[in-house]
């Protein structure tokens, strides 16, 4: 896992200057002005921003990139871009790989900052970041990219463009991206000076306008970011309580298979979740369970919940271990078999026996799936899925040696933020 850090957002030359940040540490993500007149929305007014906008500036169109679902106007993570250099930190990330995004914002208020590590001026700032659903999207592939994903960058500020000029575009995972609540601060004493995220984990000297540059972290420095980010990462969370639970009667069920997809984990041999570098908890091995403890595609695992004609979910993953069999395919490692959905209060997990079998007993996506690249979630009709589970049990089940895997990763990341800049502890799907 490795990430760049892109600079993003209104700046002083912009309608109304930069975005605020404010005493208690929020701040509003502001867009720049849309150049292309081909393009008529949002607007300022239209993102909520009209208020601190100039009444000028409230109906000026906007170059909402990254589009950030939590302000409300659109419903997926995605950027784009065709500048250098920040176009070739981009072609380094693959699919898993986190792109921050910082701002230069100033603050907004009378008396001083209630937090010290809040400019009095004004500073550079991560307000978000994008887990990497895909590698980036080369502007060649866009237009034969399959229909439902395209179909994720139909808001884009890009594509909205009657020519589309992106050079790479970058799907954010809906479960593992995000606009924080709280940003995490790059700058020093002063907006100019840059602080130890920058002079010591970044790969930038911080010298010159380095608050212009994308930024780029290598695995323990993106480790050090994302444990920064408080909003996020500010208490132990314990394994969550299952209000209610709903059995199935198997005999009553389908034999139809649903994909799931997650995060595999680069230091280990075993298919496992990415804990160390990602803090993953789906598949949630240990009760045999998928949103267990947070939500991993929630729709996709709801629907499978409620619908009786599937009864097995196909786990599977892109090896992430170098080292070992296919690295770079996506392979299905073994599945869940329905057995009860539980009700978590806010999401629903489903739960069942589990076989889980070596990456050199896995089968490879190619054949049961089109465009398995881009695949998330995918039905497999009973034939097929008849024909992996069949397959499957004839394998070594090794659930054990997983399950002893998970408790080593667990106790390695504990080690790992032994004295470092924070706790990361909430759970972050698959």
């Amino acid at each position: 896992m490795m990430s760049v850090a892109l600079n993003i957002g209104a700046n002083s030359s912009s309608p109304g200057g930069r975005g605020p940040i404010y005493g208690d540490g929020t701040f509003r993500y502001i867009p720049i002005p849309e150049d292309d007149e081909t393009v008529n929305e949002p607007t300022y007014d239209d993102l909520g921003l009209g208020s601190i906008r100039p009444e000028s500036a409230k109906n000026t169109v906007t170059h909402f990139d990254p589009e950030f679902p939590e302000i409300g106007y659109n419903k997926d993570y995605s950027y784009g871009d065709r500048h250098s250099p920040k176009t070739n930190r981009i072609a380094e990330l693959e699919e898993g790989d986190i792109l921050f995004f910082y701002a230069t914002l100033d603050y907004v208020g009378e008396g001083n900052p209630e937090q010290d590590w809040i400019n009095d001026d004004w500073g550079a700032y991560i307000i978000g970041h994008f887990t990497l659903e895909y590698d980036p999207i080369p502007k060649d592939e866009y237009h034969s990219l399959p229909e439902d994903v395209k179909e994720k960058f139909v808001t884009n500020a890009h594509v909205r463009r009657d020519e589309f000029d992106a050079e790479y575009l970058v799907l954010g995972n809906p479960d593992d991206s995000r606009l924080y609540k709280t940003p995490v601060p790059l700058s020093g004493e002063s907006g100019v000076e840059a602080n130890q995220f920058v002079t010591k984990h970044s790969e930038d000297s911080g010298g010159g306008p380095w608050y212009r540059r994308p930024l780029k972290f290598d695995t323990e420095s993106t480790r050090a970011v994302l444990r920064a980010q408080r909003d996020y990462h500010s208490q132990r969370i314990a394994e969550p309580d299952v209000e209610s639970a709903t059995e199935f009667n198997r005999t009553q069920l389908g034999e139809k298979g649903q994909l799931q997809w997650f995060f595999h984990s680069p230091h280990s041999e075993y298919p496992v979740r990415d804990i160390v570098n990602r803090g993953k908890t789906e598949p949630y091995i240990e009760k045999g369970a998928e949103n267990f403890c947070s939500q991993c595609y929630q729709n996709s695992i709801k629907t499978f919940a409620e619908t009786a004609s599937r009864r097995y979910l196909f786990l599977f993953t892109r090896c992430q271990n170098e080292s070992l069999y296919e690295h770079d395919n996506r392979r299905i490692v073994g599945y869940i078999d329905k057995k009860r959905a539980l009700n978590m209060g806010d999401r629903v997990a489903v739960q069942g026996d589990t076989t889980l079998v070596s990456f050199e007993d896995s089968v490879d996506l190619v054949g049961l799936v089109d465009s398995p690249k881009y695949v998330r979630n995918a039905i497999l009709d009973k034939e097929i899925a008849q024909r992996l589970v069949e397959y499957f049990d004839e394998q070594e089940n090794i659930l054990d040696d997983c399950l002893d895997e998970v408790e080593r990763l667990k106790r390695k990341r504990r080690e790992s933020e032994h004295g470092d800049v924070a706790v990361p502890t909430s759970p972050s799907g698959c």
